[in-house]
């Protein structure tokens, strides 16, 4: 195969990695939605922060905290956290600390939550570092003393630079929670891959053959992949999940892609016409092949939608480099007959 055909079955594996990938974030999407894991994590990540092991008063004064409560529904349930919120501002952490701390600092943090009061205005209502510390200091099982009076020490005598030292102990401890959601789902993805190439019978050994020996399959998802780069994976992502989910389904359904069931009773489960590479393994060899290929696809399917369709858009570039450098061959060729 010359190198413009082999970019194209790249570019053809890569399109369908990007659309079963899509699949398997709408349907993770539903899922975090019912279980509300991100919650979870953002509430299992501000316990920790806080160092509540066993005191949890300070969390719970937290999230019922007039700035936390108005992110969620309901009343606070710290066994439950299907009503909790998935994530909180920065601002709004400290700005609720400060004033679970300090409480004569209310006025401020009320007013500057509805935008009507100025950051200036906090040093009229905490009159000096030197009060916030005190309170710090004699505020009742407080476990994270040290790391807030650093905070306020590191402020050099500004009280809003306190707010946003917090800030910035908050977000690099999000940053934790964050890779914890990542781990997840790309587990998930993984999951979920795998099951839908099993499903699909996605194997992308045998759709590599296809591609492979197939040129107007080829050209045809060559196009395809074309006209798909030009969106973003914003808009890809936009709508329901239940929506996205179909309407992926059926742009695989259009490549023609030798995808789905073919038993052997003639019932076809699957979106494509008989095919070899579409019936029951009928050996040891044709096994161990197709589930290889299920494993790769769902591996595929775990790096998520975000980095294949960067991986296509670059591949698209590479191949409008090579495509013209593949013509002046065949065309010297020609010249030489």
């Amino acid at each position: 195969m010359s190198t413009l055909q082999m970019l194209d079955v790249f570019i053809g594996i890569i399109f369908l990695y990007l659309l079963l990938s899509f699949i398997c974030s709408a349907i993770n999407e539903i899922v975090e939605g019912i279980l509300k894991r991100r919650a979870a994590d953002l509430h299992r990540g501000i316990h920790e922060l806080l160092h509540n092991n066993q005191d949890n008063r300070l969390l719970d004064k937290l999230y019922t905290h007039p700035l936390i409560a108005s992110l969620y529904r309901g009343k606070y349930n710290s066994r439950s956290k299907k009503n909790l919120p998935s994530y909180i501002p920065a601002s709004n952490f400290a700005w609720a600390l400060l004033d679970i701390i300090l409480p004569a600092s209310s006025t401020t943090v009320s007013g500057a939550a509805g935008g009507g009061t100025p950051e200036s205005e906090i040093t009229g209502n905490v009159s000096s570092l030197k009060s916030l510390r005190k309170a710090v200091l004699d505020y009742p099982n407080f476990p994270v003393q040290q790391a807030v009076l650093a905070l306020i020490d590191a402020a050099e005598g500004d009280i809003n630079k306190v707010r946003q030292n917090i800030e910035s102990w908050y977000n690099s401890s999000m940053d934790r929670v964050a890779g914890w959601y990542k781990r997840r789902v790309q587990m998930i993805l993984l999951f979920l891959g795998i099951f839908l190439a099993v499903a699909m019978n996605a194997d992308t050994i045998s759709i590599f053959k296809s591609l492979a020996n197939d040129p107007a399959l080829r050209n045809s998802l060559v196009s395809a992949s074309a006209e798909y780069a030009k969106t973003t994976v914003a808009d890809a992502q936009a709508g329901k999940p239940e929506e996205r989910i179909e309407a992926n389904l059926q742009k695989i359904n259009a490549l023609r892609l030798p995808i789905g069931w073919d038993w052997q009773d003639n019932r076809k489960v699957g979106l494509h016409q008989s095919n070899a590479s579409l019936a029951i393994p009928n050996s040891v060899s044709g096994w161990v092949s197709k589930v290889i290929g299920w494993v790769i696809t769902g591996l595929a399917v775990s790096l998520g939608a975000p980095f294949w369709f960067d991986l296509l858009n670059k591949m698209m570039v590479i191949r409008s480099t090579v495509k013209p450098h593949e013509k002046s061959q065949e065309e010297a060729s020609e010249d030489r007959q």
